[in-house]
């Protein structure tokens, strides 16, 4: 270190303004260096800035309008100075919003989390200096120890460790983490929470107007009642408090319950809330729900009404997807202590309530995934007869198909194992919205490729040469080693059906610590491990402490396709950066794969 001081930097730090607020004096140091411009246009953070803003300003919950104030005024120092630091702080920004919906789905999984591993005496033993061996690590139930599931504990402890509350020893153990914050946090619980893992239904009833019963209502005003107030805390690590996440399990119910009942607009659009206009038919449970939005920075009060700041707005136009994509594993969260032991036995993985917050979440890959198809089209001169949707939820991809140039053309093709899936597209083809012709399949997994094949091949079209496009369902494919993946894609690839589909990176846990809450994938991988689904990276990534599975690259390729690069995308990178290892892959990616036979036929193949 030089000790030398950036004018920028020296400018900003000394404005009386800046130096009133400590938030605003951190970011004063993050804004004032150099910002970067990747290939494409964008701009991000030089490493030192984006570590400095990662540790030092916190921006969850009611630290994200928090954060973006102190922002404002440091955007306003640099005018008075003649300075412009616009690029960083639209970076800044983004990370703030993105924590918005990121992090309140991690948030109300560590409340299960840390309840279940306090209950079970973990956490105490951790807090007492004992390192944990997954292999060899019994646990406490009625009064006796039992032998815990290394699969399932090492599960739990690795998702701790993922959100920064747990460390590891050399020996691979998880220990207890040096940062008194985190020790704080590690202990905040003695159990799970007390009101049902599914308790969004109750919010979702209470919005739509209905009128609960006693038991009910009195279960969504205590947790009004019981949601904490998050204080500022001035500059520290972006590691959640016990608050947090207490407030951020509380809030997550809430939002998805909002979706449910079509209410989610109201936060989108920044219209401001009353108790009435939250629940119709029970003032006391409005109330609460509004509490809770204004106890996590979602909406600001003034008076009996109360507005969503910019965090809030966010919320209500893209929290659901990804919140109800994690709530959906609510039926684990209700049987962390006897899964601890047990393993999973019955336990599955619940969409029927999530079809909407899953149709939000994968409009946009669909979309893509749409103009790549006609892209492939139009230049190879190739025409599908037959478009089929898997893991369907409502159609969306179908939808979009449809209404397109050439959309009546086609033989329209859905599936999905569970009946709720299957169910919703019947009613959106009844609406008018899906293919009246529309064939679903029922039952059908994913990872068995011949059901829906053969359901195909039954109604009397060719699936040589269809199209599928599947949204985050391949992933799904349950005991999914790196062979087992393989052979199910060769099923498709051996039927000639080009595959379309998108699904969300695996992360390492080096990549999901480095990055915070800038993605949402820290819960995101772990409910799929609960559920013995494989998620995989994009690309092969460098080495890790926790060896990730065979790429989707790698699999699709040894099943007999071909992934069409000019055809395929990636989202946005996971770090606003870029960092030292040159490693930044994208959260998600759509991948347009195409049978080696049919791309040999079509030129394609090099």
């Amino acid at each position: 270190m030089s000790g030398h001081v950036h004018p920028a930097e020296a400018a900003l730090t000394r404005d009386d303004v800046v130096r009133a607020d400590p938030i605003a004096f951190e970011l004063a140091h993050v804004l004032a260096e150099p910002t970067g411009t990747s290939s494409k246009g964008f701009p991000f953070l030089e490493p030192s800035a984006y570590a400095r803003f990662r540790d030092r300003v916190p921006h969850i919950l009611a630290m994200g309008p928090r954060a973006l104030h102190a922002l404002e005024l440091v955007q306003a120092a640099a005018r008075r100075h003649g300075l412009d630091v616009d690029a960083a702080a639209k970076v800044v920004k983004g990370c703030v919003l993105t924590a918005a919906i990121t992090a309140p789905s991690d948030l109300w999984l560590l409340r299960y989390v840390l309840g279940t591993l306090a209950q079970v005496g973990l956490t105490h033993r951790a807090l007492e200096g004992e390192a944990l061996d997954p292999a060899a690590t019994d646990v406490e139930r009625d009064g006796r120890r039992i032998a815990a599931n290394r699969r399932e504990l090492l599960a739990d402890l690795g998702f701790v460790l993922s959100r920064g509350l747990l460390e590891q020893d050399e020996a691979g153990r998880f220990v207890r983490p040096r940062d008194p914050h985190a020790q704080g946090a590690l202990g905040a619980f003695t159990a799970p929470p007390s009101w049902p893992a599914d308790v969004s239904r109750l919010w979702a009833r209470a919005f739509a107007g209905v009128s609960l019963e006693a038991p009910e209502r009195k279960e969504l005003v205590a947790l009004g009642r019981s949601c904490p107030s998050l204080p500022d805390t001035g500059p520290r690590s972006w590691l959640p408090t016990g608050d947090e996440i207490e407030a951020g399990a509380h809030l997550l119910p809430v939002v998805l319950g909002l979706r449910a009942a079509g209410k989610h607009t109201l936060l989108a659009s920044g219209i401001e809330m009353v108790a009435r206009s939250l629940s119709p038919a029970d003032r006391e449970v409005g109330e609460a729900a509004l509490t809770i939005l204004v106890a996590t920075g979602v909406a600001v009060r003034d008076g009996e009404a109360a507005a969503p700041t910019a965090c809030g707005r966010r919320i209500g136009d893209k929290g659901a997807g990804p919140m109800g994509i994690i709530e959906a594993y609510h039926p684990y969260l209700a049987r962390l202590d006897t899964i601890l032991i047990d393993g999973q036995g019955g336990s599955w993985v619940t969409r029927g309530a999530n079809i909407a917050a899953s149709q939000d979440a994968n409009r946009e890959s669909f979309t893509r995934a749409n103009d790549a198809l006609d892209a492939f089209c139009k230049d190879t001169g190739f025409t599908p007869r037959v478009f089929i949707e898997h893991a369907i939820g409502r159609g969306e991809a179908t939808r979009q198909r449809y209404s397109r140039p050439g959309g009546r053309e086609l033989r329209y093709f859905g599936a999905d194992l569970e009946d709720a899936a299957i169910d919703a597209c019947l009613e959106e083809q009844r609406a008018g919205r899906l293919p009246a012709g529309m064939v679903f399949v029922r039952n059908a997994d994913i990872g068995e490729p011949a059901r829906l094949i053969d359901a195909i091949r039954a109604a009397g079209a060719d699936p040589q040469g269809a199209v599928m496009i599947v949204g985050n369902g391949f992933h799904e494919v349950r005991g999914q080693t790196d062979e087992r993946m393989v052979e199910v894609l060769r099923g498709y690839a051996d039927a000639g059906i080009i595959l379309s589909f998108t699904e969300e990176s695996a992360l390492s846990i080096d990549d999901l610590l480095a990055t915070a809450w800038n993605t949402y994938h820290a819960g995101f991988r772990y409910v799929h491990e609960k559920s013995g689904q494989g998620l995989r990276p994009a690309e092969a990534p460098p080495p890790s402490r926790f060896p990730l599975a065979k790429s989707w690259h790698e699999c699709t390729a040894l099943a007999g396709y071909l992934r069409a690069e000019r055809y395929s995308s990636r989202s946005r990178t996971i770090y606003p950066t870029a960092p030292h290892h040159g490693h930044n892959p994208s959260i998600s990616a759509n991948h347009f794969c195409v049978p080696r036979a049919i791309a040999e036929r079509l030129g394609l193949a090099g």
